[in-house]
């Protein structure tokens, strides 16, 4: 699967890292699979971040198809979709805006640092999750 997870146990921040070629079919097993993590540890926090991807073929209908589903998390957790390509960081922003009505605390980052200091944490250590 194209995504990792680590857990950050003092500050309750689930780090999702997507990496490599993501396909269409990809994004709805990473939703399942954050679902998933975040039932398990029940964090205040997720982070999302796509600057590990490489290549990203996933239409926006996919993209807006599944900002509208449920989110995996409470409205009032802060989340975050880390994306400093361009490409990406335009779709993030569509999800983002898709979303809204779902997810009011969802918003979208160029790096890792500015969605942690929107979360006012420093230098976090985290932990690889199974």
């Amino acid at each position: 699967m194209p995504v990792h997870f680590e857990f950050n146990s003092k500050h309750k921040i689930l780090l999702v890292v997507v990496k490599g070629e993501i396909k269409g079919a990809d994004v709805q097993s990473v939703k399942a699979a954050v679902t998933e993590q975040a039932n398990r540890l029940q964090p205040a926090s997720l982070i999302v971040d796509l600057s590990r991807i490489t290549k990203f073929d996933v239409t926006a209908e996919i993209m807006r198809s599944t900002a509208r589903q449920p989110s995996p998390l409470a409205e009032s957790v802060p989340s975050f979709l880390v994306a400093p390509q361009e490409y990406l960081f335009g779709m993030a922003r569509m999800y983002e805006q898709v979303a809204s009505g779902k997810r009011p605390n969802l918003k979208v980052a160029h790096t890792l640092q500015e969605a942690l200091a929107a979360l006012g944490v420093e230098n976090p250590e985290f932990e690889h999750v199974e």
